[in-house]
């Protein structure tokens, strides 16, 4: 007696399907837990801006290095969306802070184009509180004096939770969401509204 053998060809079952399934699906979600692409991208921009402040505050020192005694000062921020706002001629920001001899410097040869905040390019920020703000003009780059003195604060806020120590510890004598750098710290980071 001769045995037939059949060749049976068989696909997966639809439960062996829905496991497979279900499996990716849990491991994708965990994925997405650890990584966190959001803090990953808040981290990134917070980045971005703490280089963006020593920019900032090595243009201050060589515009008032080159020009003791001749500045008049005021305050000014990136927050307001203007045409050329990051230009370094005397239209951008911050010239707008200083006077030299009754003009807005050229700030050229400090640097190429000056820094405006990551966040501007959107039309709301989120703290790092979690709060949502709204208004981008909150997510900027500000210079603040003492008095009409070259002492000054250069302000931003950052998103990321992982940045709550360099807020604390950025020799700022308020406790504040601004990281600060600055040269006196009599000036106030004021928020923009």
């Amino acid at each position: 007696m001769k045995r037939i053998h059949q060749t049976l060809s068989q696909g997966f079952t639809l439960i062996e399907l829905l496991v497979v399934i279900t499996i990716l699906g849990i491991l994708v979600t965990l994925a997405l837990v650890t990584i966190n692409p959001a803090e990953a991208q808040k981290k990134g921009r917070d980045t971005q801006r703490l280089k963006d402040v020593a920019t900032i505050q090595s243009i201050v020192e060589q515009l008032l290095a080159d020009n003791p005694g001749a500045i008049t000062t005021a305050a000014a921020n990136s927050g307001t969306p203007a045409t050329g706002a990051n230009s370094c001629t005397n239209t951008g920001w911050l010239s707008q802070a200083f006077t030299i001899g009754g003009v807005k410097p050229d700030l050229c040869k400090y640097a190429n184009v000056i820094p405006i905040d990551p966040s501007n390019r959107s039309t709301s920020v989120t703290t790092r509180t979690g709060t949502v703000d709204a208004t981008a003009r909150k997510a900027m780059y500000s210079i603040v004096f003492t008095g009409g003195t070259t002492a000054y604060k250069i302000c931003t806020k950052l998103e990321s939770t992982a940045n709550g120590a360099k807020l604390i510890n950025d020799g700022e004598a308020a406790a504040n969401d601004f990281f600060a750098v600055f040269s006196s710290d009599t000036a106030t980071c004021v928020e923009i509204p």
